[in-house]
């Protein structure tokens, strides 16, 4: 008799123990993420490696994206929760077409002492200005917002995109290659295709961050986003995913050279070149100072100069405040 007790007792904890498992299983929450293969994303891969994204009791599913449109196109299908490395611009057009779709958490840009953008040139070119790009091709990431980007800043100089000069779009693993090749002239650069670049002795720098000049400073064209569909069904993720990316600012903030160790996994740069890559301003939305909104109403404010963006947006309207 003692012995049929103790089986069944030892079946009951079996039994107990599996159901536990399942439950625990069933109750972890998954986030999913998408990112563009910049340094901008540097919190995503923080949070993730340094599992605090587990910590806070969610899996994050990340997934890499070549073009910044992708992203935003992942966050309106459903396909993706939140991105880091968006597109700023891209997020505007898309909340634009579609109002209250997507939020705006967290910004990464430059400033005068972060260099996040530039203009190169091949390394024995003799294009001196960018008055020297009339009839030259000029790589740009793909999508509308480097290309609008571009218009804004060739037109002020008194290139027209459609007419002066040709825009070729590249994504970011292409585009020291095309510049080395020759197959264009000069690229519109984000990081970590500059240090790369540099690295492989085949360009110089023409303009350094010419954004700080013609649109704001800083400016920031890459952000971290989320649905708003995920926004009002997953308020419990949400919270833990962005308690997880705070921890990873924090880090960020404390000692970021630290953190470059992380970058190969996830971007294509070596060990050696990340240490060196230049990063950008981080910040997440609870230290948005008014300086950083004006700079995104700017921003927004070039995509309406050129009628991408035709309907009324401001940038307060998709920013994340909770």
């Amino acid at each position: 008799m003692k012995k049929i007790i103790s089986i069944v007792v030892i079946a009951i904890l079996i039994i107990g123990g599996i159901t536990l498992s399942i439950n625990e299983k069933s109750a972890e929450q998954v986030v999913r993420f998408g990112y563009l293969p910049a340094v901008h994303a540097l919190p995503l891969f923080v949070a993730q490696e340094k599992g605090y994204f587990a910590e806070q009791g969610i899996r994050a599913e990340i997934t890499k994206f070549e073009a910044p449109n992708q992203i935003i196109d992942a966050l309106i299908s459903g396909h993706i929760d939140m991105a880091l490395a968006a597109a700023t611009g891209i997020t505007a057009i898309a909340e634009s077409k579609n109002p209250n779709s997507l939020k705006v958490f967290a910004v990464a840009g430059g400033d005068k002492e972060h260099i996040a953008e530039a203009i190169l040139v091949g390394k024995d070119s003799s294009i001196a200005s960018i008055a020297d790009l009339k009839g030259k091709k000029v790589g740009v990431l793909p999508g509308i917002q480097w290309k609008t980007i571009a218009r804004n800043i060739f037109l002020k100089n008194s290139l027209d995109i459609d007419k002066d000069l040709t825009l070729v779009e590249l994504a970011i693993p292409l585009q020291a290659q095309a510049l080395a090749s020759k197959q264009i002239d000069a690229l519109l650069a984000i990081e970590p295709v500059i240090t790369v670049a540099d690295s492989l002795d085949i360009s110089k720098i023409l303009v350094k961050s010419p954004n700080l000049v013609y649109v704001s400073d800083p400016f920031y064209a890459g952000v971290g986003n989320v649905s708003v569909k995920f926004v009002n069904e997953n308020p419990e993720s949400l919270k833990k995913a962005l308690t997880a990316l705070e921890m990873a600012h924090a880090d960020i903030d404390k000692d970021v050279d630290s953190l470059r160790h992380y970058f190969p996994a996830y971007i294509p740069l070596t060990p050696e070149l990340a240490s060196k890559v230049n990063l950008p301003v981080y910040k997440m939305y609870k230290d948005f100072t008014s300086a950083d909104i004006d700079a995104i109403e700017k921003f927004v404010g070039v995509f309406k100069e050129y009628n991408v963006i035709t309907s009324p947006l401001s940038a307060a309207a998709f920013l994340f405040d909770k």
